[in-house]
């Protein structure tokens, strides 16, 4: 492992294992101050590594000419605003869906190259470990973004998998031959999960580990382009997505804050993880990132 990802990954184990320990005891009630500044940490921490698509797509897609680049953003550009059309047309099996597809994408944080089951219920146990103990505040949480007695039922089957999902993440620990540091990796994601109130956890999870890896990764793949370009790639998007957030939230017409707050991150966020995926995968940027890049030193 290289040494930049072993401090990125020291530090999201600290930071997860820190906070978690920090959660016991406290009210798991969700104030409007938790939600600013769960909203603040994922647009400044974990915004930003979606931002680098640009760079993917330029290196992937061959972007040299004007028409080339405007296709390409006119095509993210109307992937986006059809998650966000699917939300509003149907909600419920939009929100199921992309939670199914979170998982998915979730799973190539950590190197399991080889041992798909433990990949995939990695990537399903941060879907669902929230469910476990913190029921009825997710409850609370997803009854804000589809109706309260979907998000029950979805509540409940996210404990039910997370239940099951505990001890074969163990047993798959002693079966499958991976190395100490992804075991502790997925144990301190595990704990604070379980531990946090659910949108503490992620925003915690999104941003340390999640974003940050993703940068590291990024540095490397992207090894051609130039480090002024790397932080220009990183600072414009994420400021368009700063306004555009800010101009939805100004015209909607609810009164609630907390919900329309929940609802700018979560259905944000979906809007721009599905291109996102999309351009990673078109770049072979898992594969990459699961095989060559940890033969960097």
């Amino acid at each position: 492992m290289h040494k930049i990802l072993q401090l990125q990954s020291n530090l999201a184990i600290a930071v997860c294992l820190i906070v978690a320990l920090l959660s016991v005891g406290t009210d798991p009630h969700l104030s409007s101050t938790m939600l600013l500044a769960a909203l603040s940490l994922v647009v400044i921490l974990g915004v930003p590594h979606g931002s680098l698509d640009v760079l993917f797509a330029r290196q992937t897609y061959q972007l040299v000419h004007v028409t080339k680049w405007l296709k390409f953003l006119g095509f993210y550009s109307a992937s986006s605003l059809l998650i966000i059309a699917l939300w509003i047309l149907v909600p419920g099996f939009f929100f199921v869906v992309f939670l199914i597809l979170s998982a998915i994408h979730f799973s190539d944080d950590i190197n399991l190259s080889g041992h798909q089951l433990l990949k995939l219920s990695y990537g399903f146990a941060v879907i669902t470990f929230p469910g476990v103990i913190h029921g009825a505040e997710l409850t609370k949480l997803y009854g804000m973004i589809i109706d309260l007695e979907l998000a029950q039922q979805v509540v409940l089957v996210s404990r039910y998998v997370g239940l099951f999902l505990l001890p074969l993440l163990l047993t798959l620990f002693f079966i499958k031959k991976i190395n100490i540091r992804s075991q502790i990796e997925i144990i301190a994601i595990a704990i604070l999960f379980l531990m946090a109130t659910p949108i503490l956890a992620f925003t915690i999870y999104f941003c340390f580990m999640h974003s940050a890896r993703h940068l590291v990764r990024s540095h490397f793949f992207l090894n051609g382009v130039k480090r002024q370009e790397f932080i220009y790639a990183l600072i414009l998007p994420t400021v368009a997505v700063i306004f555009m957030g800010l101009c939805i939230w100004y015209f909607k017409l609810t009164p609630s804050f907390e919900k329309d707050l929940i609802q700018i991150i979560f259905v944000g966020l979906a809007a721009l993880t599905v291109p996102h995926a999309w351009v990673l995968n078109k770049a072979k940027f898992s594969k990459w990132a699961t095989g060559s890049f940890n033969k960097i030193d």
